[in-house]
């Protein structure tokens, strides 16, 4: 009886605020389509901003593909980091993880700098049967990825099409930050490639990893999906209600960088007599010219091509953008110099480059490089509310 009134007392508390989140975005939404109907009128287009680089990356913390176009996709830009390395986590005390305990953990440059080395292609049509492949089963129909090393001839196939990923029978719960998803282990030819290459990053730390456990790891189709942060998240970039999808990236879906703003970090850098660094570093999906430095920061929506785009938020910086990502030697900037002017958030040491973003409605929509940036909407800028995880 007791549990019966709480439910009775506690759906219209809950059914309401779906109700207030649902009717809250769809009047952010039409908010967003009056005022960009109103924005062409006045749009001078030979002075909006515009896009000079797409870039992908196919597997968490390996190389970006530069691409000329893109389609969207729920989880943000369509083949973006929807594979990622992992290692086990050590048991627990008690010896046995619980029920929804993720038992690996997402691993990137942070920890091994050597993944910037590999190269991991775009999924295609794979015709040669003469390379190795993580799947062997029906290579001429199987949409591969290709791991490969400058260093390193060999060359390692991984099957992304639906069949082949229902081919990977291994699976885990891994922990990407504060979330836990289901992924498929897609064999040991692929594992054992990655091992060989960062085998040497973690001599210098004290427990002396040589990261022979890692595992490479894809998203699975059918799995739960992982979703954005509701904390930052805005209305007008939910549906229905919910909040919008994300693949392995850190937390959201996309991320915007200004060339500008690059240039910016490049001038003070230079005048302290070190080299500049390339847009490469901050790892974006989308890169903009046409803008003054930083200006993103307060951007709220634009549109790119047949796409809008919600910011969410600023993207705290970690030492993986101190990572050459040819070569992977590690030094001190950008780090240092972007303390001295992008410390932004409640804590000191968080300094920012890039914005993160949600595309809206991604069915059918695409963008290209030249395509004009409309900014619909600018606001004060959104940094994180805790302190950032060292990782």
């Amino acid at each position: 009886l007791i549990v019966t009134l709480i439910i009775i007392i506690l759906t219209p508390i809950v059914l309401s605020r779906r109700l207030r989140i649902i009717i809250g975005s769809y009047l952010s939404r039409c908010h967003l389509h009056v005022y960009h109907g109103r924005r062409k009128i006045v749009e001078n287009g030979d002075k909006s901003p515009c896009v000079t680089g797409i870039f992908v990356h196919p597997v968490k913390s390996l190389r970006a593909v530069s691409v000329p176009s893109c389609r969207l996709d729920p989880s943000g830009l369509e083949n973006d980091r929807r594979l990622m390395l992992v290692k086990p986590r050590p048991p627990p005390n008690s010896g046995v993880f619980s029920a929804g305990q993720a038992t690996h953990r997402f691993l990137t440059q942070r920890q091994a700098p050597s993944l910037a080395k590999i190269n991991a292609s775009l999924p295609s049509r794979n015709n040669n049967s003469s390379e190795s492949s993580s799947s062997q089963n029906n290579k001429s129909a199987s949409s591969v990825c290709v791991l490969s090393c400058d260093s390193n001839k060999q060359k390692i196939n991984i099957d992304l099409s639906k069949k082949g990923i229902a081919s990977y029978t291994q699976h885990y719960l891994a922990g990407v930050w504060d979330d836990t998803i289901e992924v498929a282990d897609v064999g040991d030819e692929a594992a054992k490639f990655v091992q060989g290459i960062i085998r040497h990053d973690g001599e210098e730390d004290d427990a002396g990893d040589t990261f022979g456990d890692v595992r490479v790891v894809t998203m699975i189709p059918s799995a739960k999906p992982r979703q954005a942060s509701e904390q930052y998240v805005p209305l007008a970039a939910m549906h229905a209600g919910q909040l919008p999808a994300v693949g392995l990236t850190d937390g959201f879906p996309i991320l915007i960088a200004s060339e500008s703003s690059l240039a910016e970090l490049n001038r003070r850098l230079i005048s302290k007599g070190k080299s500049p660094i390339p847009m490469s570093r901050f790892r974006p999906n989308i890169v903009v010219t046409g803008t003054k430095p930083f200006e993103e920061d307060t951007w709220k929506a634009v549109k790119i091509g047949n796409a809008m785009f919600h910011i969410v938020k600023g993207c705290p910086r970690c030492k993986q953008s101190c990572t050459d990502q040819l070569t992977g030697e590690r030094g001190e900037e950008p780090l240092n110099t972007l303390a001295e002017f992008r410390a932004l958030g409640n804590n000191a040491e968080d300094v920012y480059f890039a914005q993160n973003a949600i595309a809206q409605n991604t069915a059918g929509k695409s963008i290209r490089v030249g395509d004009k940036v409309t900014v619909l909407t600018r606001g004060d800028p959104v940094w994180d509310m805790d302190a950032v995880q060292a990782e």
